[in-house]
């Protein structure tokens, strides 16, 4: 799948925020482009288990009215409701990875498969979690017919990139409530959110700001304004968001995870994350004609998670680069990073370069700092 596409598929993905009418027709667009022969897409709000979205695409009405009835059946087949819940949320998962015996056609006896995959000629599924946090769970999954073969390592490889802009589109729209927003009354929207909310342009000009916005810079303890440019107390915080903001511009299939789950934390001990939304591309979101390239969405949910996973994935970090960010930041030296990496010392300088290029640093001591910044043990939620 060329970028031109890519950038497509995750521009309709970030649509449904704006309408989340629009899911059904973005997962029967992406589900046809990996030869898919369903999907479907649950959200659920917790711990009341209020159904916030369920979406499908390719499942006949007769069959969709009965898949109901096999939800134990379903996490069966997963390896139960605990190993379901331990799949990594980074990563797509494939039924016959997980659990070899579906590929026993003949003999597997799943109430599930036998009654309402095996019917419809289905032998496989692919699933990419979409939330799964105090307040919500999600999931987003893909049925294979047995007509087109086993799920192979391009499918994969596509769902894996789709897998960050899928859960920043959920994120955001439950911090939306899911509302469909009229293109024109962007700002009226948001301004009746109790989420803290940003629209900045491409150097984080302020072009708007709703209440819960407002709040936090009066406050000052995580934001502070100098002139009309929003600037965060934390550098590493303020750099993750220029870097996701700078590339809102540009073709979204290069956004990656810049701007998803900037872990946030304010001076007197609340935490959360930052979540950017790039608006200048995409149908609904071109139509907001605001001057804002991207919108900042404050998240009241505690964030937590390794520096080297954290920072990779919001400076656009090679595997190579975040080794040496892990080892850097943990205070040793370029010299002690290559002997712990086993490699030349100058491959080692070279990463460190790149990696000052991508998280807006100069210094080493900066770099721990940052790592810093990014990591911290979230126990509470940030207040509007």
């Amino acid at each position: 799948m060329d970028s031109e596409l890519l950038s497509r598929l995750i521009g309709l993905v970030y649509d449904c925020v704006i309408d989340p009418g629009l899911w059904g027709n973005t997962i029967a667009v992406i589900r046809e482009e990996l030869a898919f022969a369903n999907a479907s897409l649950s959200l659920q709000e917790l711990p009341s288990g209020k159904v916030l979205l369920n979406v499908t695409s390719g499942i006949p009405d007769e069959w969709a009215q009965r898949i109901s009835l096999y939800e134990l059946d379903v996490l069966e087949q997963w390896g139960g409701p605990a190993n379901a819940m331990a799949l990594p949320l980074d990563e797509p998962a494939v039924l016959s990875q997980v659990n070899p015996e579906v590929l026993d056609l003949a003999n597997y006896s799943n109430r599930y498969y036998t009654e309402w995959a095996k019917p419809q000629g289905l032998i496989d599924t692919l699933a990419i979690g979409l939330t799964r946090d105090a307040r919500s769970i999600g999931a987003l999954a893909f049925g294979r017919h047995e007509s087109v073969g086993p799920i192979g390592p391009y499918e994969v490889r596509i769902a894996r990139l789709l897998v960050p802009h899928l859960q920043r589109a959920a994120a955001i729209s439950r911090l939306l409530e899911l509302q469909s927003v009229k293109t024109a009354q962007f700002e009226i929207v948001l301004d009746a959110l109790a989420t803290p909310i940003f629209l900045v342009t491409a150097d984080l000009g302020i072009v708007h700001a709703n209440d819960g916005g407002r709040t936090m810079l009066t406050r000052g303890d995580v934001f502070s304004l100098q002139g009309i440019t929003l600037r965060a107390r934390a550098r590493g915080v303020g750099n993750a968001i220029a870097a996701a903001v700078k590339q809102s511009t540009a073709p979204e299939a290069n956004l990656g995870r810049k701007g998803f789950n900037i872990p946030l934390h304010s001076i007197d001990g609340d935490h959360g994350a930052l979540h950017v939304l790039p608006l200048k591309h995409g149908d609904r979101r071109a139509r907001i004609g605001s001057a804002a390239v991207a919108a900042i969405f404050v998240a009241p949910i505690a964030f937590n998670g390794d520096a080297q996973d954290v920072v990779a994935g919001l400076f656009g970090l090679t595997p190579s680069e975040a080794r040496v960010f892990h080892h850097v930041a943990a205070g040793h030296t370029t010299l002690a990073t290559a002997s712990l990496l086993g490699i030349e010392h100058s491959t080692v300088r070279t990463h460190l370069l790149r990696v000052f290029s991508k998280t807006g640093v100069r210094r080493q001591a900066e770099l721990v700092k940052l790592a810093a910044s990014l990591t911290v043990p979230l126990r509470k939620s940030v207040a509007p």
